[in-house]
């Protein structure tokens, strides 16, 4: 619980970029195209969070800069895959 504590000013930024991609892909559930463009501005906003969180901490190296990567990209196409199915 301490460490929750300690590192909470760093993740609440992250539980709010989050929040907003999803309620944003909420609100404009009607534009398939504006939708994309949130999911790829949420994955960037992920790495951007990670890579500043991580050299903060003064862990940055580039597998943690590959691990962001390829989750965004993966929640990206899982999420691509689900929009655009036909």
């Amino acid at each position: 619980m301490k460490q929750i504590s300690r590192h909470l000013q760093h993740y609440l930024p992250l539980v709010g970029i989050l929040l907003s991609g999803i309620l944003g892909f909420y609100i404009f559930s009607y534009d398939r195209a504006f939708q994309s463009v949130l999911v790829v501005a949420l994955g960037t906003a992920y790495v951007t969070w990670g890579l500043v969180h991580h050299y903060i901490h003064g862990d940055l190296n580039m597998s943690v800069l590959l691990e962001y990567l390829a989750i965004a990209i993966l929640g990206c196409v899982m999420i691509f895959s689900v929009l655009f199915r036909s």
